[in-house]
């Protein structure tokens, strides 16, 4: 990835968690830990099985805090 694209990167993430609930940024942290965990993973165009369990555990940690989020949700009629 070129410098610009970190950059850009670094200030998506920042605008998403600007103002966000604490359960919100944990997705965020947890989806980022996916996409660190692919990327890592693929950077050889390979996946081993040690990685593939790195990437379903981070996979996991996402869906469990991002169902915690949903779960905590209060709708309004």
């Amino acid at each position: 990835m070129n410098a610009n694209g970190i950059i850009g990167l670094a200030l998506l993430y920042f605008k998403l968690n600007a103002g966000q609930s604490a359960q919100t940024k944990v997705v965020l942290k947890e989806g980022m830990d996916v996409i660190n965990s692919v990327s890592t993973a693929m950077k050889d165009k390979q996946i081993t099985n040690a990685e593939k369990k790195v990437i379903v555990k981070e996979l996991r940690e996402f869906s469990k805090a991002a169902i915690k989020m949903l779960d905590d949700i209060t709708l309004h009629k």
